[in-house]
């Protein structure tokens, strides 16, 4: 399977990384117990439902959830291991139709099942419009056509890339759908993954900073190279840390940022969007600083100080 992809001197250094880390990547153990600890939530979670056609809809759903985790735990177990790069393409392959599957039944059966309460058909939008985002961005931009031609750095590259999206893709999912049921529900003892929920949260503050400063200065300044810059750092904002805010806040963003860069392109006057959008990013980076990861740090450091610095 190896022979589909020669390796060059490149490749056979990250080869030696690769196995060098080998012991740091988490074991098959470790995901049978978050497996194990997600069907128990999952359980607290479904008993809370009286109606039968929500229970079924629900129970529908969670386990889509853990089949797509199921393929992700087998993709994170093969990824140091070069000659299974094609096997983990092949998955991936099988995990695109799957996942599909599940965006279509929530975008059809779960937001138009009748008597559904407005707050369940919101948060079904919101998770079906957060799939439908990194679907894309994974299986038409990271994952094209052509990368089993490709070399072994950047399949690998790819896969792991598109592997880290979907995670993070369904861990917001699973929440979402979890608190929706069970507002007592602590995301931070759902996944070990608090040291990467952290770098996340700090490098969402950072770029929401940037951005904001951007947007600052370009309201003060205005000429044609403030705005270039607003727009992008506006776009890089959009298809990069966006995916570490909630799903929620998505389609807030967009709204927003896209009207803004289209006043902006058009050449119109963009003062009234410009401030209306600092505020939005405000109040956003206002909400991120309130995340459970990110409360003993602040708190550390001063009420008003920020966390980039």
């Amino acid at each position: 399977m190896s022979t589909e992809f020669p390796p060059n001197n490149d490749e056979f250094q990250l080869l030696d990384l690769l196995q060098a880390e080998a012991t740091s990547l988490p074991a098959l153990e470790v995901n049978e117990k978050l497996y194990l600890r997600l069907r128990l939530e999952i359980k607290v979670a479904v008993e809370s439902i009286d109606e039968p056609l929500l229970f079924d809809l629900f129970r529908t759903i969670f386990d889509e959830i853990l089949r797509v985790f199921d393929r992700l735990f087998l993709i994170e177990h093969k990824l140091n291991e070069l000659d299974t790069l094609l096997e983990n393409l092949s998955i991936l392959e099988v995990l695109q139709f799957e996942i599909r599957y599940l965006h279509e039944f929530i975008d059809t059966r779960a937001i138009s099942m009748p008597g559904l309460s407005q707050r369940l058909v919101d948060t079904f939008d919101g998770i079906s419009y957060g799939m439908s985002h990194d679907v894309k961005r994974v299986f038409e931009r990271e994952l094209t056509s052509d990368l089993r031609t490709k070399s072994i750095p950047v399949v690998y590259g790819s896969i792991s890339h598109a592997h880290g999206l979907l995670t993070n893709c369904f861990q917001q999912t699973l929440i979402t759908l979890l608190q929706a049921l069970n507002p007592k529900l602590d995301p931070t003892n759902l996944f070990d993954d608090f040291e990467v929920r952290l770098r996340q949260s700090l490098l969402l503050c950072n770029d929401l900073s940037v951005l904001m400063r951007v947007v600052k200065q370009a309201g003060v300044e205005g000429g044609s190279q403030a705005l270039e810059a607003v727009v992008d750092k506006t776009l890089e904002f959009r298809d990069g840390s966006m995916q570490y805010l909630m799903y929620r806040d998505w389609r807030g963003y967009e709204h927003h940022a896209l009207a803004l860069v289209s006043s902006i392109q058009d050449n119109l006057d963009s003062t009234d969007l410009l401030h209306r959008f600092g505020c939005y990013l405000e109040v956003l980076y206002g909400h991120v600083k309130m995340r459970a990861v990110l409360k003993d740090l602040i708190s550390g450091t001063g009420e008003g100080s920020e966390v980039d610095g």
